[in-house]
């Protein structure tokens, strides 16, 4: 009578071995797949900045040259400020906008993918859909803003250098505590619009901004000593060249 042999089989060690490798290809293998996504997003927040771009473009052929104000005072419609995104309404009425006329796809290219909705307290009476994640560089660009009419593409020294729009945020300190916002402007290095930085640096540490010259890229901080818990800064340490130039 023949005998069978037994085959040997897994050992609780051999297992346990098994799982602890699969757990550290998992652990090495998660922080570059979450780069990977981020990577992902960034190309669809370029994406969202590169058709702002085109949008400005149009605005400014049919303005001869003169940009768009930050808002709109006296707007006809039901009453509401109009801002350069929309009115000041729930939900937010986009085409009211002479420079969201020219935007297609309206309120979502207005939108960074990683600036989540529900990640922050929307400005305003926005409740159930966000108005925009880049600020306007109105501070500078809003002929309306410092007091001249002269303010458009054909006098600005260095347009490829100038942001229009820029990935933003604010974070400021109301009744006692400190809340973390959209914001729709950018403030200046040095400027009295709000307190903190609205320069978001969300992409890997990175801002992704538009430049006057219709070009997108990401920026470091370049000299700013950045604000790690909100990722809120400047690029540089000077308005000149990317919030203000002469």
């Amino acid at each position: 009578m023949t005998g069978h042999t037994r085959k040997p089989g897994f050992t609780l060690i051999a297992l346990l071995v098994v799982v602890s490798i699969i757990a550290l290809l998992v652990s090495v293998m998660l922080p570059s797949l979450s780069t990977a996504k981020e990577l992902a997003r960034i190309t669809q927040c370029q994406s969202c900045t590169h058709n702002l771009g085109i949008s400005a473009m149009m605005y400014l052929d049919e303005s001869e040259g003169l940009f768009w104000p930050y808002v709109l005072n006296n707007h006809p419609v039901d009453a509401a400020r109009c801002y350069w995104w929309g009115t000041d309404a729930d939900p937010v009425d986009a085409p009211a906008s002479p420079f969201m006329q020219q935007c297609e796809g309206q309120l979502p290219q207005l939108w960074c993918p990683s600036f989540k909705w529900g990640s922050y307290i929307p400005q305003g009476w926005y409740v159930s859909e966000p108005t925009t994640t880049y600020g306007y560089n109105a501070y500078y660009l809003d002929p309306t803003l410092d007091g001249t009419s002269s303010r458009n593409i054909e006098n600005i020294p260095e347009p490829a250098k100038l942001f229009v729009f820029n990935d933003s945020a604010m974070r400021w300190r109301v009744a006692g505590k400190w809340i973390f916002q959209n914001s729709t402007y950018l403030e200046p290095v040095t400027g009295s619009w709000v307190q903190t930085p609205t320069s978001h640096f969300r992409h890997l540490g990175r801002t992704n901004a538009l430049c006057a010259d219709g070009h997108t890229q990401l920026y470091d901080t370049e000299g700013w000593s950045l604000d790690t818990s909100y990722n809120l800064g400047f690029v540089g340490t000077e308005n000149y060249p990317h919030y203000v130039q002469p």
